[in-house]
């Protein structure tokens, strides 16, 4: 019997320590809430995100308060159930709570807990800048023209500044860039492989986070590309590949194969390794006047040229050439094509040696099959530099200049950028609208978070040279 009590009184002083430690622990803990915004930004835009956690006695009570002008206004008053370890809140801002408007502000948010009493309060106070309004935007220019395979520019003022803006065309994103109070150009390319329905818009957004765009519709140019048929030889096999099994031991297989490989994968390689080169630019353009041509030289292959590839009378591949081949004489001279800067010097897979200038805001030249290259990366060079000489290095059958022209990494058609009436028409024409008289302010439509640009439709077995 006594052992019985025993047992009783120890487990009611278990009871009543566990329950004194639950009342010091959880009731009288002295652990405020913790308050944590979503976002740090400064502004206030389409919502207003916090959150707030107790893990021991858990969230009591929320208050959200903005206080403009001297005066708080209520935005949310809030009671949860004991055991809430967390609460987490949007507050739409648009459209704005009556009583708020555009401008400075201050937001304080209050929160209590369920512990002994009233609870352990904390409050959280920052000042924030309400703007609600998209930035009113004008495209520039009442027409618009672009070739299939070509550029084009579009020059647009905005109401306010810019965080992120550019030209979209299809599913491609090409960054504008600012070149002076509310001014922005963006250079775009058109696909040689585009539909005629391919959409053109302006799109904008500001730094508290507001986006629009604005849809414009250029006229399209339609171009027919040649097409050629390419005998590949075992002479030409013997030629080439050794320069690229002496430099990846890994190519194995016969010449036909180890072929196939280069002009299928490793010009997928080498394109990617175009894009990346093209990710950084100057934020300002470098160049001006036409860009040279290799002189004295005779056109081999022209740009978006369809070629099918054929071995001992059979079609073993098809391709499509991004680029121009010139040939000279043997070792020719290169000439920078315009004043930019030497963004990759050396070796760039089937293209051999290579130089890639960044001509500013996202346009590039490129030179390949260089047997010599005369300048290095970072360096400025003017219009008309040497930058190396023509050559047959990479998958060059005899020594000529592969010559190509990118915007953001897109190849586009380089005869456009020789010729000087579209210089004028389609870039300095285009310039001299930012000092026309001011249009009427554009409608505007808000969109969604900008993705990152992707092509539309990746061409079957084509590639990028």
């Amino acid at each position: 019997m006594k052992r019985v009590l025993w047992i009783m009184i120890i487990g009611l002083a278990v009871i009543i320590l566990g329950a004194g430690s639950y009342i010091a622990l959880i009731k009288f803990e002295g652990e405020k809430p913790a308050i944590k915004l979503i976002s740090d930004s400064r502004y206030i835009t389409q919502k207003l995100s916090f959150r707030v956690e107790d893990p021991k006695s858990g969230v009591a009570e929320i208050k959200l308060e903005i206080v403009q002008e001297g005066r708080a206004l209520s935005i949310l008053s809030e009671k949860f159930a004991k055991g809430t370890p967390a609460v987490e809140k949007s507050i739409a801002m648009l459209p704005l709570p009556k009583g708020l408007k555009d401008g400075d502000a201050q937001i304080r948010i209050t929160a209590w807990d369920h512990s002994w009493k009233n609870g352990n309060q904390v409050s959280l106070e920052k000042p924030v800048v309400i703007d609600t309004k998209p930035p009113q935007l004008n495209v520039l220019g009442a027409q618009h023209y672009v070739n299939l395979g070509g550029a084009g520019l579009v020059t647009y003022t905005a109401s306010k500044e810019l965080a992120k803006s550019g030209a979209q065309v299809g599913d491609l994103f090409f960054p504008g860039f600012s070149i002076g109070k509310d001014r922005y150009l963006a250079y775009f390319a058109l696909p040689y492989d585009s539909q005629r329905d391919v959409s053109f818009a302006v799109t904008g957004e500001d730094h508290p986070g507001n986006r629009v765009h604005i849809s414009f519709r250029p006229v399209i140019k339609a171009k027919v590309f040649k097409k050629d048929q390419i005998q590949i030889s075992d002479g030409f096999l013997k030629n080439i590949i050794p320069y690229f099994t002496e430099r990846d031991a890994n190519l194995k297989g016969s010449p036909v194969e180890i072929f196939l490989s280069l002009n299928q994968k490793q010009r997928e390689i080498d394109h990617q390794q175009v894009k990346k080169i093209c990710q950084e630019t100057t934020p300002q353009p470098l160049w001006s006047g036409t860009f040279l041509r290799l002189p004295n030289a005779k056109p081999m292959a022209s740009f978006a040229q369809d070629r099918t590839y054929f071995y001992n009378g059979k079609e073993i591949d098809r391709q499509t050439h991004l680029g121009v081949d010139l040939a000279s004489l043997g070792q020719s001279p290169v000439p920078a094509a315009n004043a930019g800067k030497i963004a990759f010097a050396g070796p760039l897979g089937i293209y051999g040696g290579t130089v890639v200038i960044d001509h500013g805001c996202g346009l590039f030249s490129m030179y390949s099959h260089l047997s010599r290259i005369e300048t290095e990366a970072k360096k400025e060079v003017k219009r008309g530099d040497v930058l190396g000489r023509s050559g047959t290095t990479g998958m060059a059958g005899g020594d000529h200049l592969h010559y190509a022209m990118m915007i953001h990494g897109v190849f586009i058609n380089p005869i456009e950028w020789w010729d000087e009436h579209w210089i004028q028409d389609n870039v300095e024409l285009k310039m001299k609208l930012f000092d026309a008289p001011a249009p009427p302010a554009a409608q505007v439509q808000e969109v969604g978070p900008q993705k990152s640009a992707q092509p539309q439709a990746k061409p079957k077995k084509t590639s990028k040279r």
